[in-house]
């Protein structure tokens, strides 16, 4: 076999020996290394993950809570509940069972203003009074005139009424 003269001396074999050595060693160094950055890598992906899930329910927790203050925002400014009051029924010595039929006839008079937005009953305030106003309410074979002395209107409206038989 044919050796050619560059191989056949020492120097050049150390030379080739070398190149080949380094080439090796530079491929086991250039794995070790992409090894150690990729795991570096991932750690810091796992990390981030981790973190953007974190933050992720965080900001669900924060878009529920807003929209449980919008909730109860809109549920705050509608109306809740009336309540009517009788200013005289001591003195006219009216009994509770008829204050209680009263006041359920005025509550059945204006269940439609319940849910509304306390914005535009407080508009239609007069509606309200003339409603009350206008009608002779039956108990028990005597009929009551109501007359409106005051109306509250949040979210709970409250009427201060005065009681009168009608004839």
């Amino acid at each position: 076999m044919y050796i050619p003269p560059q191989l056949r001396r020492i120097e050049w074999r150390r030379f080739y020996a070398g190149f080949i050595l380094g080439a090796i060693a530079g491929y086991v160094l250039f794995v070790f290394m992409n090894d150690q950055l990729h795991e570096h890598f991932e750690e810091e992906n796992i990390q981030l993950s981790s973190e953007l899930s974190a933050l992720e329910a965080k900001y669900e927790g924060l878009l529920d809570s807003e929209k449980e203050a919008d909730k109860e925002k809109k549920q705050v400014l509608t109306i809740q509940e009336v309540r009517p009051n009788f200013s005289n029924a001591k003195e006219l010595q009216i009994d509770k069972l008829t204050q209680h039929q009263l006041s359920s006839m005025v509550k059945d008079q204006l269940q439609s203003i319940t849910g509304e937005n306390i914005e535009d009953i407080a508009q239609q305030s007069d509606l309200i009074i003339s409603t009350l106003e206008n009608k002779s309410f039956e108990v028990e074979d005597f009929k009551y005139k109501l007359t409106v002395e005051r109306l509250i209107i949040t979210t709970q409206v409250t009427l201060l009424l005065s009681i009168s038989l009608d004839s």
